[in-house]
């Protein structure tokens, strides 16, 4: 692959969603996806993973970002929320946050429990970010009908938002959670988060039903790595033309493959190599109800390969100047206030710590904190 291929240009985004064409305010964060790629073995992975963490935290990074996967090489971690508790107990400054749990396999009453401890527990640094994921063998393994993949993360939001109201925890009459056993009468749900009126609650989804729910209820939106610029922005404008009248669109969370380095084309390299082992070994069977989400003009999907390649050159690489220009383009085009960078998936270790420290020394610094932030 040559050093010299530039992704695509990035295209302005409208008016109507874009904060300021000269406002590339922002947030960083740092996106920990626990790849087995990232060791030889289980433990090198974790002890790699805590090691990018720590460096994190003592660099000023805003949050983390820890996804969550089952039965796949792709990502180790099988527990985004317990891997959370975890950091927020390692760490005191940075806000920690999942992308995402997986919602689908969970009892919502549950999960609102677990995440208003978390909320108590935290200081109120804990960040929820729910989606549906869509391997089937999840469902399976889990026994969980598939039937709900449909009506997620919807449902569980619904039930979230009345459990840490303190309003109501009966599951929705019409959805597929009443297969689920339900409390006889409403049961107030403890603790009561510390955040009010409830804590961050992000969703994963691009879903007319789910996204029409987040856009009514205020609730931001969490972006995945490999979806396009302009697949992102239409998901946002369709967000902002279901907001009710006179609401203002929440700050919602992306993520992106960021390398700070002085040569682009070995960390291009090894990013292809690191993506096409990753996305050969983390694949499934879809739930019947789901779409391929990478496909050509055509509906075809893409190969490994060919979808390794597009990823590796949509990634934001190269010298501190070459990134930050990249980065104020993508800003400019989304309105993207804050970003998680995910340079782990290169699969070396040295040059991943490298970056994640060059990056907050060398191009953060660069963008002001979102002047709501900067205010408070």
């Amino acid at each position: 692959m040559s050093g010299d291929t530039k992704p695509p240009e990035l295209q302005p985004r409208s008016q109507e969603l874009q904060p300021g064409t000269n406002d590339t305010s922002c947030q960083f964060g740092l996106f920990l996806n626990m790849g087995a790629n990232l060791g030889e073995t289980h433990q090198e992975v974790f002890d790699f993973t805590i090691e990018q963490a720590d460096a994190a935290e003592e660099l000023g990074y805003h949050d983390l970002w820890i996804t969550e996967h089952h039965f796949i090489r792709f990502g180790l971690n099988p527990d985004a929320l317990a891997a959370s508790a975890f950091f927020l107990g390692r760490t005191r400054k940075m806000r920690v946050g999942t992308a995402v749990a997986l919602s689908p396999i969970r009892h919502p009453i549950k999960l609102a429990e677990t995440a208003a401890l978390l909320d108590q527990l935290s200081g109120g640094r804990f960040d929820l970010g729910i989606g549906r994921g869509g391997y089937v063998k999840d469902y399976e393994v889990f026994d969980v009908d598939v039937a709900r993949w449909s009506e997620e993360p919807k449902a569980s939001a619904q039930v979230l938002l009345n459990a840490w109201g303190g309003t109501e925890t009966a599951l929705p009459s019409s959805s597929v959670l009443t297969l689920m056993r339900s409390p006889d009468e409403p049961t107030e749900i403890l603790p009561q988060p510390r955040t009010k009126p409830h804590p961050p609650l992000f969703m994963a989804t691009s879903s007319e039903p789910s996204l029409g729910y987040a856009a009514k209820h205020g609730l931001p939106l969490q972006h995945y790595f490999p979806i396009p610029v302009e697949q992102r922005i239409a998901i946002e404008q369709n967000y902002a033309n279901q907001l009710p009248s006179g609401s203002v669109a929440p700050t919602h969370m992306h993520s992106l493959i960021a390398i700070v380095t002085d040569d682009a084309t070995e960390a291009r390299e090894k990013l292809l190599h690191g993506l096409s082992r990753s996305l050969q070994t983390g694949d499934q069977a879809k739930v019947p109800q789901a779409k391929e989400r990478h496909t050509d003009a055509n509906g075809n999907p893409f190969t490994y390969d060919e979808l390794a390649k597009m990823m590796a050159m949509g990634a934001i690489i190269g010298t501190p100047d070459v990134v930050a220009d990249k980065l104020s383009a993508f800003i400019g085009a989304t309105g993207a206030r804050r970003i998680a960078i995910y340079p782990e998936m290169m699969s070396d270790r040295k040059l991943t710590l490298s970056s994640i420290k060059r990056f907050a020394e060398e191009v953060r610094p660069r963008f002001a904190e979102p002047k709501a932030v900067a205010a408070e």
